[in-house]
C-alpha cells in the first residue's frame, strides 16, 4: 500500500514538473513578447512626439494665416 502511494506521489511529482517546465518555458516566451512590445511602444512615442510637433507647427502657422487675414 506504501509502495503504491509512493509511486502515485512519484507520478504527481513528474507530472508537476512537467508543467513546471511547460509554464517556466511560456513565462519566457511572453518576457520575450512584452520585450518587442516594449521596443515598438518606444519607437511608436517618438512617432506621436514627431507628430505632435508637427501638429504644434501647424496650428501656429494657421494662427499666423489667421491673423494676417484679419489686418
Amino acid at each position: 500500500m506504501a509502495d503504491g502511494q509512493l509511486l502515485s506521489n512519484q507520478k504527481t511529482i513528474l507530472s508537476n514538473q512537467s508543467t513546471i517546465t511547460k509554464n517556466q518555458k511560456a513565462i519566457l516566451s511572453n518576457q520575450a513578447n512584452i520585450v518587442r512590445n516594449q521596443k515598438t511602444i518606444l519607437a511608436n512615442q517618438a512617432a506621436i512626439k514627431r507628430n505632435q510637433s508637427a501638429l504644434d507647427q501647424i496650428l501656429s502657422n494657421q494662427k499666423q494665416i489667421l491673423a494676417a487675414l484679419r489686418k
